[in-house]
């Protein structure tokens, strides 16, 4: 390309950012919700940060932000880069609670490295396969003398604000309601997020897929989140850290691993949203060594499949389920988009139409209206739902009839599990037990018990 006025320049951004609320903390850093301001123009996005300054935890942001920034698909929330503020600049309050272990050792722009044109590197337009963030080479720039400044500063890392749900959250709340998510809707979420990871393999592996790393926006749309723990395939096994009870059993080996190691986590995920049984998760808490000992433990018995622990998993979804799971790395799927084929082809699509984003999007609106007053054309969104009965079912209700008799022995094995503890109410017979609700429009849309009956559309066009 010829050359032009503006190549090489470069000058101050116009934006500002106002931290609005904290969304979330964990073990070791903050996330907040806040507001943009790009000349004058407001939108809402995501800081993410670490309670202790140090280099260790600047070198893992660092890595993240590098990761994420470079994956650029419709179910991964996108990484816009880093911010940072001096920890002088900021509330004396927040200063407070700050653990300033360590300040970066002075180093200069000569030093700090770029990856310039990552793009040209993407394997699939013919250039040479490199993870990004990870360039074997560092491009200094040549004009840079001034020494950057290192008095203690505050990182945050900016993505893009999800305005959704993750699914734990979504899991807990259909516990509460004692209703598990309807399978297509659930099975859906994870071809999504498959999507994601077989996009994500040609250069890294996440190593945390667990159901607080999946976000579902108001538009149905399943978002993979958290790339801290990630790393490029020839790294895969230097570091662990995650949740245990998601972890593939040679992750949990600290072997090398690969994408099938993400894969064996999905499955993870998908039985538990099949079951409602967390499958490795200890039954107490422990040490950090001591969850490991018994997730290796719990690893060593062969898992029973879906359809044997609830009587409406179909076998076909349950054996696609059973071979992400597979012990043994060689019998597991070797790639994810195995996994997102099988998913379509052999249950999600099997019939013909099932379900998109606008249908996710449709259920959610249902489900947090608690039931009442779904609109027909919401409704119309679901008919991929309908039961042998020709209903739509909406809810996927817990109970006793649900689940197999080995099932049961399943769950009262898990005592204190969400769902023991909603099977335990039932047959308490508590008082505060959720009722279903029936409140659905009439007309084309007729309601049958707990279901929804969709006539047929020529007779419902009829006037009475």
């Amino acid at each position: 390309m010829e050359d032009f006025a503006l190549r090489g320049f470069s000058f101050p951004s116009s934006s500002s950012y106002t931290i609005v609320e904290e969304l979330g903390r964990g073990g070791m850093g903050v996330v907040y919700l806040v507001e943009k301001n790009c000349g004058g123009v407001l939108d809402y996005v995501v800081f993410k940060s670490f309670k202790t300054l140090d280099d260790e935890q600047e070198a893992r942001l660092r890595n993240e932000a590098n990761i994420a920034t470079f994956l650029r698909h419709e179910n991964i929330v996108k990484t816009y880069g880093l911010e940072h503020c001096k920890l002088t600049d900021m509330p004396e309050e927040f200063r407070k609670g700050v653990n300033v272990q360590a300040i970066p050792k002075a180093t200069s722009d000569l030093q700090l490295p770029t990856f310039h044109l990552r793009r040209i590197a993407d394997p699939r337009k013919g250039g040479k396969s490199r993870t990004p963030g990870f360039a074997p080479a560092r491009m200094p720039n040549p004009k840079a003398t001034r020494t950057v400044d290192t008095s203690p500063r505050v990182l945050f890392m900016a993505m893009d604000y999800v305005d959704g749900v993750d699914m734990s959250m979504l899991s807990r709340h259909h516990f509460k309601l004692h209703l598990l998510l309807p399978m297509p809707i659930a099975m859906f979420i994870v071809s999504r997020v498959a999507r994601a990871l077989d996009y994500a393999h040609q250069w890294i592996v996440h190593k945390d897929v667990t159901p607080g790393n999946i976000l579902i926006n108001s538009e149905g749309v399943p978002k993979l989140t958290d790339f801290g723990i990630a790393a490029p395939l020839a790294a895969a096994g230097e570091e662990f850290a995650g949740k245990v009870h998601y972890m593939a059993p040679e992750q949990l080996a600290r072997q090398r691993v690969d994408g099938r190691a993400d894969i064996f986590s999905l499955g993870v995920v998908a039985y538990e949203l099949l079951t409602g049984i967390n499958l490795f998760k200890p039954l107490s808490r422990g040490s950090w060594d001591e969850n490991v000992r018994w997730v290796k433990q719990a690893q060593s018995r062969p898992i029973i499949p879906p359809h044997e622990i609830c009587s409406d998993v179909p076998e076909r979804l349950s054996r696609i389920v059973m071979k992400m799971l597979e012990y043994d790395v060689n019998k597991r799927f070797q790639r994810m988009i195995e996994v997102l084929m099988e998913l379509e082809k052999r249950y999600l699509y099997a019939q013909g139409f099932g379900p998109t984003n606008n249908s996710t999007a449709a259920y959610l609106r249902i489900f947090e209206s608690d039931f009442l007053g779904a609109s027909q054309d919401d409704l119309r969104q679901l008919t991929f739902l309908r039961n042998s009965e020709g209903k739509v079912a909406l809810q996927r209700r817990i109970s006793r009839e649900l689940y197999t008799e080995q099932g049961l022995e399943e769950v009262r094995a898990r005592k204190r599990s969400p769902i023991y503890n909603v099977l335990a109410r039932q047959e308490a017979g508590s008082k505060n037990n959720p009722v279903p609700h029936n409140n659905y429009p009439k007309g084309p849309v007729a309601v049958g018990g707990v279901s929804v009956i969709i006539e047929n559309p020529a007779s419902a066009s009829k006037p009475e």
